[in-house]
């Protein structure tokens, strides 16, 4: 398998996933704005406006990734993994305060969806493929080359 098709399976992997987890925040922001509190991670007067935003930027990086001209794509990698990095720390730090808490990820509903070592995880995973998909594109002048050495 060539490398450009790697790198578009990534890319649809990650885009897909942050599609199907931003629609279920969007259809229930005071779901969300609960699971965001039951972390204990943020002032309260974040919680709201965390829970009306955050699913938007989920909706638009993940289109952008998947739909979007290659130069728009590596903000929206970039903007994932920024947001995998803050979910692996957040679910992290709960587990580490003895919290027994739903995810908040693909299910809104309290006792569904459980942080464990598996969301770790699986949030390290995305974030590999992510960072891999921004490091592994081709450089400047990369594709000229390769396209003259066809041509001799």
């Amino acid at each position: 398998m060539k490398k450009s098709h790697i790198q578009t399976t990534v890319r649809w992997i990650v885009g897909l996933f942050f599609l199907a987890v931003a629609l279920p925040k969007l259809a229930a922001p005071l779901e969300l704005a609960l699971a965001i509190f039951r972390y204990h991670l943020l002032p309260d007067a974040l919680i709201n406006l965390t829970a009306l935003v955050l699913p938007w930027v989920e909706l638009v990086a993940a289109v952008t990734l998947l739909l979007a001209p290659s130069s728009w794509r590596k903000a929206a990698t970039v903007l994932l993994a920024g947001l995998l990095l803050v979910f692996t720390a957040a679910i992290a730090i709960s587990l580490a305060r003895g919290l027994d808490i739903s995810c908040g990820c693909f299910t809104l509903k309290p006792g569904l969806g459980h942080i464990g070592a598996w969301s770790i995880i699986r949030n390290l995973t995305l974030l590999t493929m992510t960072i891999w998909a921004v490091w592994n594109r081709p450089r400047k002048g990369e594709l000229e080359q390769k396209r003259a050495k066809r041509t001799k």
